[in-house]
């Protein structure tokens, strides 16, 4: 079994990330390698880029074999993160804490780091 590849964008905002990986992932696709299109981006584009309906499921891209991808909200893992961490203090601390703690967990503090599973 081949190992897999995993390639990661994380370049400022309009420098053509969006049309460099959709490029990539067709063309891997076309060369008879499955792959897999994941995007994070909040204002993600993917599915104009690839002329197909993505959403937060798995999804084949229309007319390109071997080719899923997935549109993932970074805002649902993220607030199931903040859940996890808060829960076991939100009973004794004082709502100014939890208000202070919320904050420097917000996805603008963590943004360009991997969001726990």
């Amino acid at each position: 079994m081949m190992r897999p590849s995993i390639f990661s964008s994380l370049e400022k905002e309009g420098v053509g990330k969006t049309s460099i990986a959709c490029a990539t992932a067709i063309a891997l696709a076309d060369s008879g390698k499955h792959v897999l299109l994941v995007s994070t981006d909040p204002a993600s584009n993917i599915g104009e880029a690839l002329n197909s309906t993505v959403t937060s499921t798995l999804t084949p891209v229309d007319g390109v074999a071997n080719l899923d991808a997935v549109d993932i909200n970074p805002q649902d893992p993220a607030q199931r993160y903040r859940d996890r961490i808060l829960a076991p203090v939100r009973s004794f601390l004082p709502q100014k804490e939890i208000n202070t703690i919320t904050e420097q967990l917000l996805p603008s503090n963590f943004q360009d780091h991997a969001l726990p599973k």
